[in-house]
């Protein structure tokens, strides 16, 4: 039997450097480049409070030449990005190089903790390690940070089966300042009263905010914690109804919840249904594990065993997790199978074994994401696995007490559990129901559908037209790129150039784009050539983002960017540009305001918003005298202002308990009145030529940031 495993774990260590390690050596791939990018940025000094941004931080990503069609901060957390941080001056390749050998030594040193915390020889650790392949390959592959989180976990729960109980906790509190999931052993500890291990979480969290705070700064961490981190617990980070994720979450927005693009035709849409359902099932689990785990015995078999299984439970229950999250299940996979052979339960062991391999199988590759109807259900294999797995495991945790089932079930604390089922289930059910108000509203009033369209954003109108930027599908691949797209009489086309294009804006006959590469610039395009192929396009400005075009052409206003804080440039059109740039432009606002978002008045004035002391306010300044004041209104924090043409009307975003909503002020009354309420994100908006209505991005119904465009009647 040793030489057996010894076989088999040479085989297994084969694969993983053939298969895995080889590979994403010699591979960028994703998802490394988006804590790369972010930890680069912080290096240099740029703002963190706009890493969230997807556009802003794809412009990022042209600029420092990372060969990648697409990334995405969200809903990455800031302290994970500082274990990034010291290879961050790196070129990409190899500083993903130093984080495979940072991610070899966690392994190492994971398998060092296994071997302290069971009786396993090291053959057998090495064996349990390697079973849980895919999710290692996964993780290598793509750069990920769980191999770090395993190894912390692994850690936690060492000090907690020595009895260093308050270090336990801090080090759990330090995985979860890298990926959220880790501060539900918060519950853990308080159901098993572990008082000092409760404390060790609080004062680790508390530490890890601290250094959030400190090193990016107060306004980004509010960001977080009020606009990023509420939408990720509920699972809308990202697209909710991705069946990569097969997970509860996913499976209930499937089958009830429809949304015009990435999930047209459910059973039903039902939000109320899912509304129950959702709190029902991860509560009634969350409970239940929890009540098994305070009956079950304390010596330290026991708490290996619980750890193993809450761990696992806690995986089980996660609103959007990806294959690469599952190598957590190598310390539940050790933990229960020690536990199992130790009381000579090899049958029982086996079939644990083979239930924990089950939900690491290749389904993707099955997966038809245009299922509709029931035959969603097909594809939810790992899901499905998964419960047969947590149902084995809760079997084996409610037999391990020393209290017989019947005492149990009549105790108190069995009362309790079911009190705060009920309550938890109940307050979770009003919370969603709530949290979905008017998120739908908007479906009706929808622009474009279109499947092969991953987001919608940054519309501008002429009198027969609608361009936006569109991240949109390569046709038969994952990969994508920001486009200009074209909404004519009903049918949309893409146009592109050498890089992403961002930011068009709109004039009778012709369009500005930002053309983002290693450097941005402003390019021109002539509306009736938009299906020809866009080579050699006249430059507008260089080194410039965020073209806005006056209402009568007369004027481009631009901002240019150094270390993530903008300025506002204007220059009228019409000039040449000579050498890198024209003497026509002048600056008429400097870094100090950090223009993030810009308009035109009819008669040129311009406003544009910038940051004061957490709060967005809006600005006015004259462009020939370059006077900038502050508007008195509104009084909310505020951007994405838009003038409608005839100078009469303001629209604008406020930002409301951590989502933005549209407002709309008649500047000659002077009356302000909000337009959307929805806990989701209403924001960039255009008016239409008439002043009689908005189109704008929405991201109510969809993943954070992610956004479609809606008509919204104003007048």
């Amino acid at each position: 039997m040793p030489s057996a495993e010894r076989i088999l774990l040479a085989l297994f260590l084969f694969a993983f450097v053939a298969r895995a390690f080889i590979p994403a050596w010699r591979q960028l791939n994703s998802d490394f480049p988006d804590q790369y990018l972010a930890a680069r940025l912080h290096r240099q000094g740029y703002p963190a409070d706009q890493f969230y941004d997807w556009i802003w931080f794809e412009r990022q990503k042209d600029h420092a030449e990372i060969d990648l069609p697409l990334v995405t901060f969200i809903p990455l957390t800031f302290p994970s990005t500082l274990l990034i941080l010291p290879w961050s001056s790196l070129p990409p390749l190899e500083a993903k190089h130093a984080w495979l050998a940072v991610n070899l030594l966690c392994l190492g040193l994971t398998a060092v903790l296994m071997k302290a915390s069971t009786s396993f020889p090291w053959r057998r650790i090495g064996l349990l390690i390697f079973l849980v392949f895919a999710p290692l390959r996964a993780n290598l592959l793509l750069g990920q940070m769980h191999i770090v989180v395993l190894f912390l976990l692994a850690l936690a729960a060492w000090l907690y089966f020595e009895d260093w109980s308050f270090i336990s906790g801090v080090v759990v509190a330090a995985a979860a300042a890298i990926k959220i999931y880790p501060a539900l052993f918060l519950l853990f500890f308080l159901v098993k009263k572990q008082w000092r291990a409760v404390a060790g979480v609080i004062v680790g969290l508390g530490a890890a905010a601290m250094v959030s705070v400190y090193s990016f700064g107060l306004d980004a961490c509010r960001v977080f914690a009020r606009e990023i981190l509420p939408r990720a617990v509920i699972g809308e980070n990202l697209d909710p109804y991705d069946l990569e994720w097969n997970s509860f979450t996913a499976l209930l927005r499937r089958l009830f919840i429809a949304e015009p693009e990435l999930n047209p035709s459910p059973v039903a849409h039902l939000p109320s249904l899912y509304a129950f359902l959702h709190p029902l099932i991860h509560v009634f689990l969350l409970v239940a594990f929890l009540w098994a785990v305070y009956f079950a015995t304390e010596d330290r078999a026991g708490r290996k065993l619980q750890w193993g299984c809450y761990l696992f439970l806690l995986l089980w229950v996660s609103s959007l997790p990806a294959l690469y999250h599952f190598v957590a299940l190598i310390l539940t996979g050790t933990l229960v199978t020690e536990y199992l052979l130790e009381r000579k339960q090899t049958t029982r062991a086996g079939i644990f074994l083979c239930l924990l391999l089950l939900p690491l199988g290749p389904y993707s590759r099955f997966y038809q994401p245009s299922a509709t109807g029931w035959r969603i259900l097909l594809f939810f294999p790992r899901l499905y696995f998964l419960s047969l797995l947590g149902g084995l495991l809760f079997w084996i945790l409610v037999w391990h007490s020393s209290e017989s089932l019947r005492s149990r079930l009549r105790s108190r604390s069995t009362i309790l559990a079911t009190l705060a089922f009920v309550i938890l289930t109940a307050g979770s059910f009003l919370s969603n129901l709530h949290h979905f108000r008017g998120q739908f509203d908007n479906y009706p009033n929808r622009v474009v559908v279109l499947s092969t369209v991953g987001m919608q954003a940054e519309p501008t109108l002429n009198s027969r037209d609608l361009f936006f930027s569109a991240l949109v599908a390569s046709p038969g691949s994952f990969s994508y790129a920001y486009k200009l797209a074209r909404l004519r009489d009903g049918s949309t086309s893409t146009r592109s150039g050498s890089g992403d294009w961002l930011h068009p804006s709109a004039g009778s006959e012709s369009i500005w784009v930002e053309e983002a590469t290693s450097s941005s610039r402003i390019v021109r395009l002539a509306a009736a050539d938009f299906g020809e192929a866009h080579l050699g396009l006249p430059v507008e400005a260089e080194g410039a983002e965020q073209p806005v075009v006056a209402p009568d052409e007369e004027l481009l206003a631009f901002t240019r960017e150094l270390r993530g804080v903008n300025s506002l440039w204007i220059r009228p059109l019409g000039t040449q540009l000579s050498g890198g740039g024209s003497a026509s432009e002048r600056e008429l606002a400097g870094p100090e305001y950090d223009a993030r978002d810009v308009a035109f008045f009819p008669d040129h004035r311009l406003v544009f918003s910038s940051k004061r002391s957490g709060q967005f306010r809006l600005y006015a300044v004259e462009p020939k005298t370059g006077v900038i004041g502050e508007m008195d209104v509104p009084t909310c924090s505020a951007r994405y202002p838009a003038i409608s043409r005839d100078g009469n009307w303001l629209a604008f975003s406020c930002e409301q308990s951590g989502s933005w909503q549209i407002h709309i002020l008649n500047l000659q009354t002077g009356q302000e009145s909000q337009r959307t309420d929805a806990e989701c994100n209403c924001t960039r908006s255009v008016w239409a030529v008439d002043a009689r209505e908005l189109i704008y991005e929405t991201d109510c119904g969809r993943g954070l940031g992610l956004s479609a465009l809606a008509r919204l009647r104003v007048r």
